[in-house]
């Protein structure tokens, strides 16, 4: 029995629940091995806040008194938004503990009134229900209703080491065993390895074979777009035949050690000319591939997709998968996602983006392969995901990108944003458009990309201006798409003049002004590749900071928690 988390029974269905809820297929480890989270927070606002005739409101953030946060300050604002996000590693020894663990956030004014009040929520809820939240802040001497608290709060348990073994394989093609060798790969973990399967004259290996990804459940089994396995089939000639793909969500048990049978067609594809680049286009069935999958080391813990938790109560959302813990507060298991998706059709959220627009600069355009390399290793910015195309054999397909909140993708990178700027999607006419949080304005143009001291902003009224730090003067004037060398600058009286290194002068003459389309064109995309391999290089630099900051503080963390950590009610009192 687990007095804590929801493990629904073995026949449980998304409608309804035994009265004995917590027996189920899947247990909380009391081994006191540490278990890991990624954790992401963003979007955080409030409305209705009272106290104070001024309010100049910001945040206090505390998640466990692992990580605290403060965010800027709000000016006169009764309803603010913060551009605050915060990404980090949580570890904790025993799952049990979640439920007396709490992400606190305080509303404090700046002027005046110091506290408006504070809200709080268990981490348990956080990691099994929804990642948006709604709660009250309440003064904590009277308890009184001082506003709404809303943010979101990713909280995705890893797994280092999910092992897949895969056995008893056997290939038939055109209703026959195949002689073939195979290659095992899935696209889970940049990191991950794929397995070679040794040729084979009857089309039949006993395995094991064994590949490990680093990665979650809901990276895992994410729908609609599901991540597979992928077999390539390549004959004794070594010519390939075909592919076989595997989605998780057709073969999976959150149990482990579990054999799992699958049986899958294999699809003939053919390289075709598709204009600017080379596009894999399946022929058709030629075969089937039928074998054993086996999970070890799978992740407990996954949020759900949609809802929102309303002051520990969760409205809405949608099952990730049948077996998985849920809420505490739920008396009956949420509905199933893939029901969900069924009824609800999934066009829309598996199609790939429009046609880029000419002229514009995207990651994998860059001819560099450092660049392609590291773009797999920085993370996007929530909620944001990553999707690919179909590619071939030799050159994974083109990576795109799908905004949840609006259930639409698009070829444009949302990553190294400047801070106060957020990337969407309208979900109308899936263009891609920019909100800047201070002024609550949007546009349609990208403001990153700009030079060494230079900002993009939108007014109150939304229209676009340029701010140069050094000079601590605002320009219409764009100062983005110069020659090599070249600089825009501001003089104490916002007038724009520009510096060129090469020649070590400067001039009052745009060297733009003149210019044909195509050699500005030119000019801007070189600059926009030049600033994204910068991006690129301190994202690298700085990651390697922080994971060097991050190992020192876990191995301080770890010292001074072991005394804390007790071994839970059920558990051996030898247990280690």
């Amino acid at each position: 029995r687990c007095p804590s988390l929801h493990f629904p029974l073995v026949d449980a269905r998304p409608c309804g629940a035994s009265n004995n809820r917590f027996r189920g297929t899947m247990s909380l480890s009391s081994c006191s091995e540490r278990k890991l989270f990624r954790v992401q927070m963003y979007e955080f606002s409030c409305e209705g806040l009272q106290g104070g005739e001024a309010c100049d409101p910001y945040l206090k953030i505390d998640f466990d008194n692992f990580k605290l946060f403060k965010t800027t300050t709000e000016q006169n604002n009764r309803t603010p938004e913060w551009s605050f996000r915060a990404g980090f590693q949580y570890e904790i020894s025993y799952l049990e503990k979640l439920q007396t663990r709490t992400l606190k956030v305080q509303c404090f004014n700046r002027i005046n009134a110091p506290h408006f009040g504070e809200a709080s929520i268990d981490l348990q809820t956080i990691a099994c229900g929804p990642s948006h939240f709604k709660l009250t802040l309440r003064d904590q001497t009277t308890g009184e209703a001082r506003g709404v608290l809303k943010f979101c709060c990713d909280m995705k348990m890893i797994s280092p080491n999910l092992t897949l073994i895969f056995q008893d394989l056997r290939l038939t093609m055109l209703g026959c065993p195949a002689q073939a060798r195979m290659y095992i790969s899935t696209a889970l973990s940049s990191d991950a390895k794929g397995v070679n399967v040794p040729y084979s004259s009857n089309g039949s290996w006993e395995g094991p074979y064994v590949t490990v990804v680093e990665t979650t459940l809901s990276d895992m089994l994410k729908a609609p777009h599901c991540e597979h396995v992928r077999f390539d089939i390549v004959d004794e000639n070594g010519e390939r035949q075909g592919e076989a793909l595997l989605e998780f969500r057709k073969a999976f048990s959150p149990k482990c050690d579990t054999p799992i049978s699958f049986k899958v067609p294999v699809t003939y594809t053919c390289t075709v000319d598709g204009g600017d680049k080379m596009q894999a286009e399946p022929m058709g069935d030629v075969g089937s591939l039928e074998g054993v999958l086996v999970y070890q080391n799978l992740p407990v813990l996954a949020q759900m997709t949609g809802g929102v938790c309303v002051d520990g109560q969760v409205e809405g959302g949608y099952w990730l998968f049948d077996g998985l813990p849920y809420p505490q507060c739920m008396t009956h298991p949420p509905c199933l996602l893939q029901d969900h998706l069924d009824a609800w059709g999934i066009e829309q959220l598996t199609s790939q983006p429009e046609v880029q627009e000419d002229g514009e600069i995207n990651f994998d355009d860059i001819d560099d392969d450092w660049v392609l390399e590291a773009k797999e290793k920085i993370d996007l910015p929530p909620p944001w995901e990553k999707r690919r195309e179909r590619g071939t054999e030799d050159r994974p397909g083109r990576m795109y990108f799908l905004d949840p909140r609006s259930k639409r993708t698009t070829w444009k990178d949302p990553r190294f944003l400047p801070e106060g700027w957020d990337q969407r999607v309208d979900p109308q006419s899936g263009k891609v458009y920019f909100q800047f949080h201070k002024t609550r304005q949007t546009t349609f143009m990208d403001p990153r990309g700009c030079p060494a001291g230079w900002d993009m902003r939108l007014s109150r009224e939304g229209e676009i201006y340029f701010a140069y730090t050094p000079a601590m003067r605002t320009t219409f004037i764009d100062p983005r798409g110069l020659p090599d060398n070249v600089d825009a600058a501001l003089d104490d009286k916002s007038r724009m003049y520009f510096k060129n290194h090469e020649l070590q002068s400067t001039t009052w003459e745009d060297p733009r002004s003149g210019q044909q389309e195509v050699t500005l064109t030119k000019w801007r995309q070189a600059q926009t590749a030049r600033w994204w391999k910068e991006q690129v290089w301190r994202e690298i630099e700085d990651m390697n900071r922080r994971a060097e900051m991050e190992e020192k503080l876990l191995e301080e963390g770890r010292e001074d928690r072991e005394e804390e950590e007790t071994v839970p009610a059920g558990a051996s009192p030898g247990a280690v």
